[in-house]
């Protein structure tokens, strides 16, 4: 097995390379540093690269605000609403979110799945992956997934209903950037009109609206593929075992047979021309030209004046109009 770099330094070359890198999210510099009381409560709860995202920028926003570094305790609200009542395919645990993006999209940290479960509060939609939740029995994995909740931010993909633009691009050109008590949001619901444009969309406070769209629809668990194609592959591995595990048991391959009697024995000899085949013509079949037949009494006797004359068969032409 090859081991994985993991360290205070790579998770510091990582968000170089991802977040203020490749994605070009930069610190807005207006969110909250993070306290004592946060390090010493979440230490052991969290991964040790979270924490150092924690101190490395705060409770801080990027782009605009377009993604969050979220206050797990300020958010408990929300997340204790999208959670109530619904039947997690995961053991009894806390859940908190450690970050967010502009619409209120949640990437949720569980204290024993880990980053297991993501929520679309505009849709209504939660989604568990027990890929990242089996990942968290590795050391090494839990400390890297701490990084790529915020390495590889969520981003909003809802686009406007009319121009097909992205709503978040759209809100902050006309409203400006996304404060950190801020989400943006439809007014009215979306889940109440199925209307999605920059129009109808305003900058509402974070989290009593998030709340509210928790208490205003259903609420979907969504498939988890992640599982259903791991069981699949264990199924399909059952039931039919891989070739490459045959014992040579099963019959052998069937020889292959000689020609059969008269088959390819060689070429066929060409057979000469049968009676009246191409022998020559047949009597009264193209035996010369045929004599020019004079006009029929009372026909034109040529091509009215101003015609002209038709297309040659199988030419393709007259099937349309003339121009």
């Amino acid at each position: 097995m090859v081991d994985l770099p993991w360290d205070l330094e790579w998770v510091e070359e990582s968000l170089q390379d991802g977040l203020l890198g490749y994605h070009g999210y930069r610190p807005m510099g207006v969110g909250r540093p993070v306290s004592a009381e946060h390090l010493e409560r979440f230490s052991g709860v969290f991964p040790e690269s979270v924490l150092y995202v924690w101190r490395r920028f705060g409770f801080d926003g990027f782009a605009q605000g377009r993604f969050w570094i979220t206050d797990p305790w300020e958010w408990e609200p929300v997340v204790e609403a999208w959670l109530e009542g619904m039947a997690l395919p995961f053991p009894p645990q806390r859940w908190w979110c450690l970050a967010r993006t502009a619409m209120g999209a949640m990437r949720l940290w569980g204290e024993v799945s880990g980053p297991a479960l993501k929520i679309t509060p505009v849709l209504g939609i939660l989604y568990p992956d027990a890929g990242s939740a089996q990942d968290m029995a590795d050391p090494v994995l839990r400390e890297r997934m701490g990084c790529s909740v915020f390495n590889s931010p969520t981003k909003d993909s809802l686009d406007d209903d009319d121009t097909g633009r992205p709503i978040v691009d759209g809100v902050i050109e006309r409203l400006g950037a996304v404060g950190p008590d801020q989400v943006v949001g439809f007014v009215p619901a979306y889940c109440l009109t199925g209307v999605m444009t920059v129009g109808s969309a305003s900058l509402e406070e974070a989290v009593p609206h998030l709340v509210f769209l928790a208490q205003a629809q259903d609420k979907t668990l969504w498939e988890d593929f992640s599982a259903a194609a791991a069981q699949a592959a264990a199924a399909i591995a059952t039931q039919h075992p891989s070739p490459d595990l045959d014992m040579g048991t099963g019959p052998g391959p069937e020889p292959e047979a000689g020609p059969g009697p008269g088959s390819e024995a060689g070429p066929e000899p060409e057979a000469g021309p049968g009676p009246g085949s191409e022998a020559g013509p047949v009597p009264g079949s193209e035996a010369g030209p045929e004599p020019e037949a004079g006009p029929v009494p009372g026909s034109e006797p040529g091509p009215g004046p101003g015609s002209e004359p038709g297309p040659e068969p199988g030419s393709g032409a007259g099937r349309g109009p003339r121009l």
